[in-house]
């Protein structure tokens, strides 16, 4: 689950009801990416739907509770090594009050994990961090939600397909005619277009065994 899905789940929670226009203003994005991550909580099983017309709009159950087995110990002890292995390669650790929103949830666990990850986890896998608050990664993050083309240190129509970590750095993977990779602190700049791109490319995990 995004972070952003997390969130609209936590607003419906407390207002049980929205439309789609309210969630793309809160949370900056278009009322198509709402959509999609509706669509991905409904999946998951969260008891969301949709009514169209006067009246309508993104309803939660009003019988459903978040609750601690919503996550099971698994999830947990993977989400707090998530969240230290993410602020080993961030300029701007986020860690710390993540862990104190999952310490609502499940406080036993959580402060059991994270203390256990401290004692006994060292993460050294990075040459360089990353700041992923930067208005590049910004742009690369809404060319991704909405699945428009971007001009990259003045590469034209790059379609931005995900990140990829890698020893040395954060990278960008992207078609342009050709699969390639853009490392993201060597982009300069980024020019966000209006022209949408389906999205039927191969992930990275795909190109990787094509080029084998």
């Amino acid at each position: 689950m995004k972070n952003r899905q997390f969130e609209i789940l936590i607003y419906l929670l407390k207002y049980k009801k929205c439309t789609y226009s309210e969630l793309a203003l809160k949370f900056e994005v278009s009322t198509k990416t709402i959509e999609r991550d509706i669509d991905r909580l409904s999946v998951m099983g969260i008891p969301v739907y949709c009514s169209q017309g006067f009246g309508g709009g993104v309803f939660l159950d009003e019988n459903y509770k978040f609750s601690t087995s919503f996550f099971t110990q698994e999830d947990i002890q993977h989400i707090v090594l998530a969240l230290r292995v993410a602020d080993s390669f961030s300029t701007i650790p986020r860690k710390d009050s993540i862990i104190q929103k999952l310490c609502f949830i499940a406080p036993e666990l959580t402060v059991l994990f994270e203390r256990d990850m401290q004692n006994y986890l060292s993460i050294d896998i990075m040459s360089e961090q990353v700041d992923k608050d930067t208005n590049i990664c910004k742009a690369i993050n809404f060319c991704l939600d909405e699945e428009v083309f971007a001009t990259i240190n003045g590469v034209e129509r790059v379609a931005c397909i995900g990140y990829v970590l890698k020893v040395d750095g954060l990278y960008l993977f992207s078609y342009n005619d050709k699969y390639q990779l853009f490392k993201v602190n060597d982009i300069k700049e980024i020019q966000i277009s209006d022209t949408y791109f389906e999205r039927d490319f191969l992930s990275y995990e795909e190109y990787k065994k094509n080029i084998r």
